[in-house]
């Protein structure tokens, strides 16, 4: 299981790997909508950019603390 520092750690770092992935999956939704920049682009990109975002966030949470035992 995870140290007390690595439970710190993804603590604090977590939510900055979520936030980090939801943004991003927002902007690639919202220019691959067919009208990008509109109100209907965001509106559909904040809910349907969630699902990704989460996945993104939870692979990108579990690769960094992989990588910060491996170092």
């Amino acid at each position: 299981m995870l140290s007390d520092d690595e439970k710190a750690w993804a603590r604090e770092w977590a939510p900055k790997i979520f936030g980090t992935a939801y943004l991003l999956c927002i902007m690639a939704m919202v220019g691959a909508h067919p009208r990008p920049g509109s109100v209907d682009s965001l509106t559909t990109a904040l809910v349907a950019g969630l699902p990704w975002a989460l996945g993104l966030g939870a692979l990108g949470t579990v690769g960094a603390i992989l990588w910060r035992r491996h170092n």
